[in-house]
């Protein structure tokens, strides 16, 4: 089976001036994920939903919340995202942030907290982990500390990261049914993220410590492996963004001449590429498109097909008086495809001429080749799901 869909996938890698994709209008969703049954998740005037089949059904808020945002969607239509609401702060053993929920816990009366949806329950929030009071944070301060979801695999596992916690503080986390409350893991330090499980546990993002460059880091059983940086004279940042179930991993890397700063801290002097690594851990630097100076891959689908954006201005969100973002850069421009076989291809050279539609950002592609992302259709803002022409 794996080989037939591999020799399919490979008839569909895009070819120069050729139509290889038809476009399907999602309306006004900001698409942010894709299953291989081609049910995407998104987002609409702050609230989460599913389309399914050629239906858009909203996953709702929770109660006393105000807001829904979706970012992943698993083969067994499990939805994880992010969503505000009364919930728990679960408490680790004393002394300590990481796994383990022992008591007292926190009832906080609002958190920003990680959510599951399924069709049978509806949706959930999974609450946070605080921590035992010492002279950085309380309680309290964990009350009030955003906790974000980012991926899910085919078994449940919610993977994610917290935003800042005392202005320097930032973990990944990850939730799992077995357990029922989320852990953290990671250096600890801004910047630190957690955004993507694959069906192995394998967890990938971007890990600070106290002394060294963010750097992109895989996580199995808690336990880091840095992936590396492009060759340069001095250190750069990295950071990985999406994994397949073959362990390859994409996402982007800091080239020179990037300061030697953290490409974080002066974002107008960060160039970025996208970048893969094997499961080996060999990294390869995949380029710009034409006229562009930075790019970042976003996700890689089992067969290596990556998709990402290319442009000429990076952007992330901060909080004022902190050099770094809250959440993870994003590169404003063009969608690409990127396939060992053909390079780096700008996905609006791949669909059909005077189709109305100028396709801005890719955010998912799955097993079949099908990508989903935002555009404009006649000017107007819209989400967009291509599939290749030979489905």
């Amino acid at each position: 089976m794996k080989r037939s869909i591999l020799a399919l996938v490979l008839l569909l890698v895009p070819v120069a001036g050729a139509q290889v994709y038809t476009i399907t209008d999602l309306g006004p969703l900001s698409p942010t994920a894709i299953n291989s049954w081609a049910q995407v998740v998104g987002n609409y005037n702050n609230e989460a939903y599913l389309w399914t089949f050629g239906h858009t059904i909203s996953l709702g808020i929770l109660p006393g919340g105000t807001f829904s945002q979706a970012t992943g969607i698993n083969d067994l239509v499990m939805v994880t995202g992010t969503a505000d609401g009364p919930g728990i702060a679960f408490s680790p053993p004393p002394g300590s942030p990481h796994p383990g929920a022992s008591g007292p816990n926190q009832q906080c009366s609002y958190l920003i907290q990680p959510f599951l949806w399924t069709s049978r329950n509806g949706i959930a929030g999974l609450g946070i982990i605080g921590a035992a009071d010492d002279e950085y944070l309380t309680p309290a301060d964990w009350c009030e500390a955003p906790f974000y979801g980012a991926g899910i695999n085919d078994f449940g596992e919610i993977t994610g990261y917290t935003g800042f916690l005392g202005d320097e503080f930032q973990w990944g986390f990850n939730w799992t049914r077995s357990k029922g409350y989320v852990t953290l893991f990671g250096g600890s330090w801004t910047p630190t993220f957690a955004m993507a499980v694959n069906n192995h546990g394998q967890i990938v993002g971007q890990n600070s410590d106290e002394f060294d460059e963010p750097n992109a880091t895989a996580w199995k059983n808690n336990v880091p492996t840095e992936l590396g940086v492009l060759p340069a004279d001095y250190q750069l940042a990295s950071s990985a963004v999406s994994v397949n179930d073959l362990g390859q991993i994409v996402g982007w890397a800091a080239v020179p001449p990037s300061s030697s700063e953290s490409c974080y801290e002066y974002l107008s002097e960060c160039l970025i590429h996208a970048v893969s690594w094997t499961p080996s851990g060999t990294i390869s630097d995949l380029g710009t498109l034409p006229g562009d100076t930075v790019s970042s891959a976003v996700k890689v689908n089992l067969f290596g097909l990556v998709v990402g954006d290319s442009g000429s201005s990076v952007v992330a969100s901060s909080e004022p008086g902190n050099p770094y973002p809250e959440g993870p850069l994003e590169v404003v421009g063009r969608p690409f495809i990127w396939s060992e076989r053909t390079g780096m291809r700008d996905l609006n050279t791949l669909i059909r001429p005077n189709s109305g539609w100028v396709l801005g950002s890719a955010t998912d592609i799955n097993v079949w080749g099908q990508i989903v992302g935002s555009g404009t259709l006649n000017g107007q803002t819209h989400g967009y799901l291509l599939t290749p022409r030979a489905f």
